[in-house]
């Protein structure tokens, strides 16, 4: 395994993200902390606790009960309740399969910070995956897609309630057999096609609930690196998290007024990453589903018209916590709830959101975590890493649109005075064609007129021939250009970044459900955050 550092100037990343990761001095008053290595470590040391520690452990234990543990998971879960212990936590929707790329770098990134800070710090750091499991979004969380010879492969579950429901706890149905199958299917014939799909049925199957299939395969895969899991969608979780929500509740016009602010102040800058809405807040109605508390002069109204006073909402949030979930901005003061959480690992999006959301840390008392990115990378399989030594591009250069990379290709493989002598012939014509219409004395519009269509009937002909001299040129040079064709389809499919769209089982099918362990190892070397894009040739 080989990892090459990509500047992410030359990758299609917002240019918030990069001036992030950078420490540009336009994001110093969005974040708590600049995105520095040595500001982690301070972020780590000085962090202390202030809920009870030993029902936040217990919470948490309870929680991971139901996933397959290995001893080093199980020594983190004991050592919550020590008061020298904190958290560095990442999350993501909960996905058939794993979801993409991107998920399993957010796990590695957190293993690999949990153990450097160990380290270096005085503090014993756990890494927590946040299994969102209340979000909604069915359709992005029900899709896998694979790589294959023609393009992106995706399949899809389909469910025509699901959009309506915490998507966590939506129970895996009849329709997932032919699902599985299809996606067995597509997976590549491999030494290690058994062992994935195995892997697979012993984490997804009928009657089991997204969250659990999910989290179970994580905890499979790297649990043995210390990682568990935690999630707000558990009855003690809600309890605890009560005062979250009734904040959220009693402060929710200053807690807007803050949102619009911060987030005018970032547009000024960047582009705005989420919208903001008059509430934090939805209410699970076991008719209806997941709807939205809209708030408008002191008034709690659902999208089924029922409305509540603030009063009567904080008299259901007493009787009922569980009813309460979270928006994408509460969430994160949720995790710092119910956590003892030092520091959170962002991909870009986040990143964006969580530059808006700092003036509410204020409004909850509390301080908001270090804000670290996670690793992005693209993996390389051998094909694509001997196609990229033959080609005359750098990896980045996959970015742009198949069609221009071609052109460039051939521009660079033939005559490079080409089109300059093309057009130096079609002027000659057009200067022989007025030296004769002089000449012959050519005076009538109409006739005039006739000897200037047969100059550009010249000139039509000169850029067919120049046409069919490109194609002859893209004819010999054919083999080539299928192999930029292959190599911006792996490396860029869709013309999106790799870890968005490939699931990351495509990849175990490939080489070994280990693969994730052998990167870890490799990431040891890496010092510091990761402040660059990686290429990984596999």
């Amino acid at each position: 395994m080989n990892i090459e550092k990509v500047d992410y100037g030359k990758l299609p990343y917002s240019r918030l993200f990069r001036d992030f990761v950078n420490g540009g001095d336009d994001l110093t008053p969005f974040y708590e902390f600049p995105h520095h290595y040595d500001d982690l470590q301070k972020a780590v040391s000085s962090y202390r606790f202030e809920g009870d520690r030993d029902e936040m452990a217990r919470i948490i234990t309870e929680f991971n009960s139901g996933f397959t543990l290995a001893d080093e998971a199980k020594e983190h879960l004991t050592s919550l309740s020590d008061p020298e212990t904190v958290t560095i936590t990442t999350g993501q929707q909960v996905s058939l399969f794993g979801g993409p790329l991107y998920v399993i770098y957010k796990a590695l990134t957190i293993i690999n910070l949990a153990g450097k800070l160990t380290r270096d710090t005085n503090k014993r750091v756990v890494p927590v995956f946040w299994l969102a499991d209340e979000d909604h979004d069915y359709d992005e969380i029900a899709t896998v897609s694979l790589a294959g010879n023609n393009g992106t492969e995706r399949f899809h579950l389909p469910c025509k309630t699901c959009e309506r429901h915490a998507a966590g706890m939506i129970p895996i149905g009849e329709d997932f057999e032919s699902f599985r199958r299809d996606v067995y299917s597509k997976l590549p014939e491999t030494d290690f096609h058994g062992e994935v799909t195995e892997l697979l049925d012993e984490s997804y199957f009928r009657g089991r609930t997204l969250r659990h299939a999910f989290g179970e395969l994580l905890a499979r895969l790297l649990s043995k690196h210390g990682l568990i899991f935690a999630g707000s969608n558990f009855p003690d979780a809600k309890k605890a998290a009560a005062d979250c929500f009734r904040t959220a509740i009693n402060k929710t016009a200053d807690i807007e007024s803050a949102l619009r602010k911060q987030s005018d102040r970032l547009s000024g800058l960047y582009h705005q990453q989420a919208q903001i809405s008059d509430s934090l807040l939805f209410w699970h109605d076991d008719q209806h589903g997941r709807m939205r508390l809209a708030h408008q002069n002191g008034s709690w109204t659902m999208q089924t018209g029922e409305s509540f006073s603030t009063g009567e909402l904080l008299d259901k949030l007493d009787s009922d916590p569980g009813r309460f979930s979270p928006n994408v901005f509460l969430r994160p003061i949720l995790q710092d709830k119910l956590l003892p959480n030092a520091a959170y690992v962002a991909g870009p999006a986040e990143i964006a959101y969580y530059a808006q959301m700092r003036p509410l840390y204020d409004l909850f008392g509390k301080s908001m975590p270090f804000i670290a990115s996670r690793m992005t990378a693209t993996i390389a399989e051998p094909p694509v890493q001997r196609f990229l030594k033959e080609l005359p591009f750098e990896f980045s250069d996959f970015a742009k649109r198949p069609e221009d990379l071609e052109q460039e290709y051939l521009r660079r493989h033939s005559d490079p005075e080409l089109d300059q002598r093309f057009e130096e012939w079609k002027k000659k014509i057009s200067l022989l064609s007025e030296s004769k219409i002089k000449e012959t004395g050519i005076s009538d519009p109409g006739l005039n007129k006739h000897a200037q269509a047969i100059t550009k009937e010249y000139h039509k002909a000169i850029d067919k021939l120049r046409k069919k001299m490109v194609n002859q040129v893209r004819q010999k040079e054919e083999v080539q250009i299928n192999r930029i064709k292959k190599s911006r389809n792996a490396l860029f499919p869709d013309g999106h970044l790799q870890e968005r769209e490939i699931s990351f089982i495509y990849f175990m099918n490939k080489f070994g459900v280990n693969v994730w362990d052998d990167l870890l190892t490799s990431l040891e070397n890496h010092q510091g955050l990761f402040s660059q894009h990686f290429r990984v040739d596999l």
